[in-house]
């Protein structure tokens, strides 16, 4: 089922805003390599996630 929603076009502007600032910032590239690593079964251990 899909569903539909509508937003204001001033609202929509704020959010494709929001997610370039979020795409361009540090922690969401780190998230993203961190995701990469995860996938190529790299092993983490809690000094390693700053613990």
């Amino acid at each position: 089922m899909q569903e539909t929603i509508t937003i204001p076009k001033v609202k929509f502007e704020q959010m494709k805003v929001e997610i370039e600032l979020l795409r361009n910032s540090k922690l969401y590239k780190r998230l993203l390599e961190f995701e990469k690593n995860i996938a190529e079964g790299k092993k983490y251990i809690r000094k390693d996630l700053g613990f």
